[in-house]
């Protein structure tokens, strides 16, 4: 797996500290990502023009969302793999929440946040727990297919261990 599928592909199983630090460096990664194209927009979009400068900064926006939305998935997908469950049972609920999120709940809660800011506080909350048991859940373990020939046994024809030789 390259360095892009890593973080940003669902092939596989990570343990938990692999988890921790692949999220850690996702992270970091996309903030270098955002913070070289404000740069970027600040020095050659915004003299042109304001206009495009926000269009500019939009699709930035958007784009990073979509980066961080994407890696967050594929790296939760690779470690409830790891745990024993199937990430297309949980991955669409998620992604789903989310969208209800971004597209009834924030606004909602930004028009009256007396009605709907605590639904948007108890998903915020929900996202945080969702990542315990990420981090904590062991990860089952994995039989592989040489391990039957680690201790060989003996067999009824040939008893190597008992004819000395």
């Amino acid at each position: 797996m390259g360095a892009f599928g890593e973080f940003l592909g669902f092939d596989g199983r990570i343990d938990r500290v692999g988890y921790l630090w692949r999220s850690v460096a996702a992270v970091a990664l996309i903030v270098i990502l955002a913070c070289a194209g404000a740069a970027l927009l600040i020095n050659v979009v915004r003299p042109t023009g304001a206009e495009r400068y926000e269009v500019g900064s939009q699709a930035l926006t958007d784009a990073i969302v979509l980066l961080v939305l994407w890696s967050t998935i594929a790296l939760a997908s690779r470690r409830l793999r790891d745990m024993g469950l199937e990430p297309a049972h949980i991955v669409p609920l998620y992604v789903a929440l989310w969208v209800v999120n971004v597209v009834l709940l924030e606004p909602l809660s930004r028009q009256t946040p007396e009605a709907f800011g605590s639904l948007e506080a108890a998903w915020t909350v929900l996202q945080v727990l969702a990542v315990v048991p990420l981090l904590f859940w062991p990860g089952r373990e994995v039989v592989t297919p040489l391990a039957r020939f680690d201790r060989p046994e003996p067999t009824a024809y040939l008893n190597w261990r008992e004819s000395g030789g």
